[in-house]
């Protein structure tokens, strides 16, 4: 009833290398030619859902799919036609007895319109069948394009699907495929593609944190899927190239909400140190890359509208993409889906045992908050910093436990801590952008006066942190209690 895969885009300078890899056992070449179905309002998509009939070399096949488990996890039903001619229309009724059957019923239901073509694609799949751990996978290159009226993008990507045996098998078969060929990950599927193309929009926007809402059973794996969703889908972009700042700021909040998770909540057994070290070296590049592209430019305007214009100048940027490509970042991400995909087969906790740990934690990160108020200003530069991410926890902690309180309480509560991250930030980041202007001064003595300037706002915005430290510690409310 599910499929268990991971798609992986392939750098074109290495596809011959993979199909040569790919070609050191019996493959089957097959051209697949699919059109997918929604209605003009997109009933289906907005519920997750999709459906296409697909010719597979001489035979037609119905498939409908549905949300899974998880992010690498979904329904999947497959019907047969017949022999390849004419395609037929699609019938909701053939899925009738199967899971996803319901799904699609209440999704058009739910719409004034009927269905209609919206997309296709046409690719030739070279597949073989590999036998390792215990467990069937179907490795696959898909070579062709998707078309959405006048627009086509080509496709180039390697999946990876589960026939049978232990998904952990498929992850460890990923990591040595991904580690050889220079492959990354992207959840993308041709269906995403298509509708994309089918909307116009070429650059799509940054994946957003999505509010988590599971029962205390679920939380845990709910809370994972969701950071991984916001990581892999910024990523991608990053990776492709077609990315920007907006990307790289939610890719960041993503690794945030998922690293909270990691430090914060009783996981059991966390993924490998070398994981945690590869995102966490993703994340401070990712920090580098936008303390230059949006820093220096937005403190050069400052120093303007105050007065004193310094030479503008671009700082070299790290290269995001690059970052998210590298080796032991996609061997991390493809751990962590493994991982992620295993909570939804472990036992889950109860809403107490979250309740308490969320508890515990909650406390000592506001008492914390409580006690840098009152001595902020007397606080070494790199103990003020880890005020600011211990506050930055304490939010997504809060944010990310929320279906076990109340949820007003929650967001007041994160409300109250916003003017504190609001100053915490604009400290941290005189501190960086003096940092910045230290190392330009090398080569333009002039912005020496910058590195000047910010120094001496310092004080200034530590004094405003104080304050807003003690502010925060009378606002908000301990909703744990």
């Amino acid at each position: 009833m599910t499929e268990f895969e991971l798609k992986f885009q392939v750098p074109p300078e290495r596809v011959a290398e993979l199909e040569e890899a790919l070609r050191d056992d019996t493959v089957a070449s097959t051209r697949l030619r699919a059109r997918y179905f929604d209605t003009p309002d997109q009933a289906l998509a907005a519920a997750g859902l999709v459906l296409r009939i697909r010719q597979e070399g001489d035979s037609w096949v119905q498939t409908a799919k549905g949300p899974g488990r998880g992010g690498f996890e979904r329904l999947e039903h497959n019907v047969p036609l017949g022999p390849a001619g004419d395609a037929l229309p699609p019938e909701i009724a053939r899925h009738r007895g199967h899971p996803v059957h319901d799904l699609l019923v209440t999704a058009l239901q739910a719409s004034a319109h009927d269905l209609q073509p919206t997309f296709e694609t046409d690719v030739t799949r070279l597949a073989r069948t590999i036998s390792a751990g215990g467990a069937s996978v179907e490795i696959a290159l898909d070579r062709g394009e998707v078309r959405a009226g006048e627009r086509t993008q080509q496709v180039q990507e390697l999946e990876l699907e589960l026939k049978e045996g232990p998904p952990a098998a498929l992850i460890e078969l990923a990591r040595s495929w991904c580690r050889n060929h220079g492959l990354w990950l992207d959840p993308q599927s041709k269906s995403a593609l298509g509708r994309r193309l089918a909307e116009g929009n070429e650059a799509p926007p940054p994946a957003t944190a999505q509010a988590v809402h599971a029962k205390a059973r679920q939380l845990l794996p709910a809370i994972f899927d969701s950071a991984l969703r916001q990581i892999l889908a910024n990523a991608g972009e990053l990776a492709a190239g077609t990315g920007g700042n907006g990307h790289v700021h939610q890719l960041r909040i993503g690794l945030r909400r998922l690293r909270t998770g990691l430090r914060e909540l009783p996981v059991g057994a966390p993924p490998a140190p070398a994981v945690v070290a590869a995102l966490r070296e993703l994340f401070h590049r990712l920090g580098e890359h936008r303390d230059r592209a949006l820093l220096v430019p937005a403190l050069l305007q400052e120093l303007e509208t105050a007065g004193h214009s310094i030479a503008a100048w671009q700082p070299a940027l790290p290269d995001p993409g690059a970052a998210v490509r590298h080796p032991e970042v996609q061997d991390a991400l493809v751990t962590l889906a493994g991982w992620a995909h295993a909570l939804h087969d472990s036992q889950g906790r109860g809403a107490k045992e979250l309740r308490a740990r969320a508890a515990e934690r909650l406390r000592a990160l506001h008492a914390r908050m409580v006690h840098a108020g009152r001595r902020f200003e007397q606080l070494r530069q790199e103990d003020r910093h880890l005020v600011r991410k211990r506050l930055k926890r304490q939010r997504y902690l809060a944010e990310l436990v929320r279906p076990l309180y109340r949820g007003a309480a929650v967001d007041g509560y994160v409300r109250a801590l916003k003017d504190l991250q609001d100053a915490l930030g604009r400290y941290q980041d005189a501190v960086a952008g003096r940092a910045l202007f230290e190392e330009r001064a090398a080569q333009a003595p002039a912005a020496w006066f910058g590195a000047g300037w910010l120094a001496a706002r310092e004080q200034q915005l530590a004094h405003a942190c104080a304050k807003a430290c003690r502010k925060a510690a009378r606002k908000a409310d301990p909703f744990w209690r």
